[in-house]
């Protein structure tokens, strides 16, 4: 079942005098979209290890031209069971003509190591060996490929009320995106979610900008264990006394994504406790 469940070619054990089917032999990432129904990803979602919550979106679509693939993707609905500190590679399975090849493909960055899924090629054979996974250019094609649709569902996602939800599960995860992932880093800049000394509930950096004084000319923000501790700390009340808003941030990542991203806007981003002389 790991290896060719989901083969055309039925396979069966005889057991006791009869013959068993031992594989599904369906591959819902091949079929369209309309022809599966939401219980038939749900199942297969719980099947990929995911057998407590139901997936925030699902990705399916089927990719054609220079290099054609099925893809089928969950993006889950609250964060993992298991260490903080675990493996940082993605995990989507990659198929060669519907026979699991490996998990190890590295089909998305580190900062989606989250998404789960399948993407099913016939572009490359099925003896692939670990060298050609690290050098094919055909699956360089579709890393990229499969990387800006998962960051397309996000962004047009950003501004629906779950997103808050997922932020909170995953958004410390698509800041590393931000410290480490040069392509990629000003889309994912976009999406980041703060709370802040000067509004309700969560903000973005483009919030931020738009209630900005006149003479403003930086993004300050103070990095510690406790959003609310942070807002009642003497460094922030300078700035409040004065109506500058300050971003709260909490997550390990924090301490480090600023000086990489070091804009928004034309505005510097920069730590309260470097811009106590501003005021």
């Amino acid at each position: 079942r790991k290896w060719a469940d989901h083969i055309t070619v039925p396979i069966t054990v005889e057991k006791d005098g009869e013959a068993q089917p031992a594989n599904e032999g369906t591959a819902l990432w091949r079929k369209r979209r309309a022809d599966v129904t939401p219980e038939q990803y749900t199942e297969f979602y719980h099947r990929l290890g995911h057998p407590f919550d139901e997936p925030w979106a699902t990705l399916h679509w089927q990719a054609e031209g220079t290099n054609e693939f099925s893809a089928l993707l969950f993006i889950p609905g609250s964060a993992p069971f298991g260490p903080v500190d675990g493996p940082r590679e993605s995990r989507v399975r990659l198929h060669v003509r519907r026979m699991f090849i490996t998990d190890e493909a590295a089909l998305l960055p580190a900062w989606a190591r989250f998404v789960v899924g399948v993407v099913d090629t016939e572009d490359l054979p099925l003896n692939v060996s670990r060298e050609m996974l690290q050098s094919s250019p055909v699956l360089t094609r579709i890393r990229k490929a499969v990387t800006n649709r998962v960051l397309s569902e996000l962004k047009s996602r950003a501004g629906e009320d779950g997103f808050d939800t997922f932020w909170q599960a995953f958004g410390a995860t698509l800041k590393e995106g931000v410290w480490e992932d040069h392509e990629h880093r000003q889309a994912l800049a976009g999406l980041m979610r703060f709370k802040s000394s000067g509004a309700e509930g969560w903000t973005t950096l483009d919030a931020y900008v738009a209630r900005m004084k006149p003479e403003q000319e930086a993004i300050y923000f103070l990095v510690g264990d406790n959003a609310a501790a942070l807002a009642g700390s003497s460094q922030v009340e300078g700035f409040r006394a004065r109506g500058v808003e300050v971003l709260l941030m909490t997550d390990q990542v924090d301490a480090f994504w600023p000086e990489r991203l070091a804009t928004w806007d034309g505005k510097t981003l920069r730590s309260v406790s470097q811009g106590a002389a501003d005021l």
